[in-house]
């Protein structure tokens, strides 16, 4: 008896695509979103990576009546990559802006600010 159709697998991964294009499709309008937002946008990358992987060592494992199933996968694989990769490559720009140093801040400090002072 089998539990789970083996066709089940070689379908397009719908779900992590569905999450991705609810919650990553767009930047959100509010600024206490951009972390999560941000957040949930590299748990998906690390998702790819893993996935990669373990496609990776799957093909090490498997035996030559499985070789079209493990084509298959891959082919799923990077259908899934490449309908996710603008949505994970994409950084939101305000989440950046305090990393940038400021000419008004890179200056502040002059020498005479270091002097030594005899007590």
């Amino acid at each position: 008896m089998t539990l789970v159709d083996p066709d089940f697998f070689l379908q397009f991964p719908q779900g992590p695509l569905e999450v991705a294009q609810v919650f990553l499709a767009d930047i959100p309008d509010d600024p206490k979103l951009f972390r999560h937002h941000n957040k949930l946008r590299l748990c998906f990358k690390d998702f790819m990576k893993r996935c990669e992987d373990a496609l990776r060592k799957n093909k090490t494992l498997i035996g030559a009546d499985q070789k079209e199933y493990h084509r298959e996968l891959e082919r799923n694989y990077h259908r899934l990559k490449e309908s996710l990769q603008p949505m994970i490559n994409r950084k939101i720009p305000q989440l950046y802006k305090s990393l940038i140093p400021s000419t008004s801040h890179r200056n502040s400090f002059s020498r005479s600010s270091l002097r030594k002072v005899e007590v």
